[in-house]
């Protein structure tokens, strides 16, 4: 019995061991690959690699492979569209011819990453202390590879900044923004513009702003600008843009005050101490670059009936304020904290999120509330919500995105509930996560 169970043992041990090492040279760096939906949803894509969801591609999509990691579980690829992004072996369906490989003598010594960038990743470490923020720039880390043929918007609520919070705030959950590791999250997200909630506008304020500016030209070599509200009192809230003025310019800034509900006309756009629309006329620095209207908003806050309408009044100046911009140019984005938190109750929240997808769309030139990924922009005593949005003319073609990305402890967490502590980016930075937004950098008007 003996002599006969050896040999089949044997042959089963050396079937295993051919299997292991072919599935170890299914994939390559620089193949090409297509990738297989298991659930009618799309493949899975992730931040990191490892669990870190960002979002759906359709099944069928094609990409190539940047990089692999040791374990062989996860492949780092490149989607047509540039975008680098994980994804689980799992996923990766037939594959098309693979490089060809070259062959040495001597085994080649393991490749360590060069310092780059333009290299993609670092959000768990980014967004859990300054010091790993730092960490992660200084080893070329960023959030997804830059490039000349796209411009970055994105939009941030600042809790309160520079002071964390507000005067009565008693609940000891925030802190005073900490500059540094502001700058290090807006370097290794690239932006080009960010649209601010909540800047104060204080003496306090405006030498905080004068000092991210001067910090974050030195250590880019690029030259950054800032603008703020003017109406409204320097312990109200304010809107305003930070800008990379080497890549893009803004100007004709101006004050909507459609956007305020409590305002009846431009004479008085700050009234009641709410904020009108903050209006910018935008222009890439690149030659034949995109260009388009560019509106923050901050809208009414409050889980109440009350300030549901006075939100849902706004929405319905979008029209009267847009108007008088589709002459010159018919490509408009509108984005911020549009603060759609319902009037108390999860059905209400729901409620005005689907009365501003739906109402939006027919406002001239017809608005999409981009669906964001994942689904939270904001924590609530441990509980996720969606206030901040990102609405773009349907008409404006530079836009292929289907959807805007979520970063910050917000996807962190995947928008579950966060019991107990709150992590170190809400304390020290805000209660909102940044909101990112990408744009083709051409002209197709």
């Amino acid at each position: 019995m003996r002599n006969i169970l050896t040999p089949i043992y044997l042959l089963v041990f050396v079937l295993i061991g051919t299997l292991t090492v072919a599935w170890a040279q299914d994939f390559q760096v620089g193949q090409s690959v297509i990738l297989e939906a298991k659930k009618p949803k799309g493949v899975p894509l992730h931040r990191e690699p490892s669990p870190s969801y960002l979002k759906h591609v359709p099944h069928g999509t094609t990409a190539t492979i940047n990089r692999i990691t040791q374990d062989g579980h996860w492949l780092l690829i490149q989607l047509p569209s540039g975008e680098v992004h994980w994804v689980h072996k799992k996923y990766v369906q037939g594959t098309t011819a693979a490089p060809t490989p070259i062959i040495s003598p001597t085994p080649p010594a393991p490749e360590t990453p060069p310092v780059s960038t333009t290299r993609g990743g670092g959000e768990q470490a980014v967004w859990t202390s300054k010091e790993e923020c730092q960490a992660a720039i200084k080893e070329g880390l960023r959030m997804i590879e830059a490039s000349a043929a796209t411009l970055r918007v994105a939009t941030w609520n600042l809790r309160w900044f520079p002071v964390g919070s507000a005067p009565d705030q008693t609940e000891g959950s925030a802190e005073p923004t900490d500059i540094d590791w502001l700058i290090c999250t807006l370097r290794w997200m690239q932006v080009d513009i960010l649209a601010i909630q909540e800047s104060l506008a204080t003496p306090n304020a405006t030498q905080a702003w004068e000092t991210i500016t001067q910090l974050l030209s030195n250590q880019t070599g690029e030259t950054w600008r800032w603008h703020r509200q003017p109406c409204g009192r320097p312990d109200d809230h304010h809107i305003g843009f930070l800008w990379n003025d080497s890549r893009v310019s803004l100007s004709h800034f101006d004050s909507l005050w459609q956007f305020n509900a409590k305002a009846e006309n431009e004479s008085t756009p700050c009234t009641y101490g709410l904020r009108p629309g903050q209006y910018a006329r935008v222009q890439s620095r690149t030659t034949n670059g995109v260009d388009f209207h560019l509106i923050a908003v901050h809208l009414k806050s409050g889980p109440t009936v009350f300030a549901l309408e006075e939100r849902q009044k706004a929405f319905n100046r979008i029209d009267k304020a847009v108007a008088p911009l589709l002459e010159e140019d018919r490509d408009v984005v509108i984005l911020g904290d549009f603060n759609t938190m319902g009037a108390g109750d999860r059905q209400s929240q729901l409620s005005e999120l689907k009365y501003l997808r739906r109402f939006v769309a027919k406002e001239q030139p017809g608005f999409t509330d981009l669906p964001a990924q994942p689904q939270c922009s904001h924590y609530f005593r441990g509980y996720g919500g969606q206030l901040d949005h990102v609405l773009v003319a349907q008409d404006m073609k530079e836009v292929t995105a289907t959807s805007v990305q979520v970063t910050g402890y917000c996807a962190l967490a995947g928008c579950q509930r966060i019991r107990g502590d709150y992590p170190p980016a809400y304390r020290r930075l805000s209660d909102h996560c940044p909101v990112v937004l990408e744009i083709a950098n051409r002209n197709d008007d």
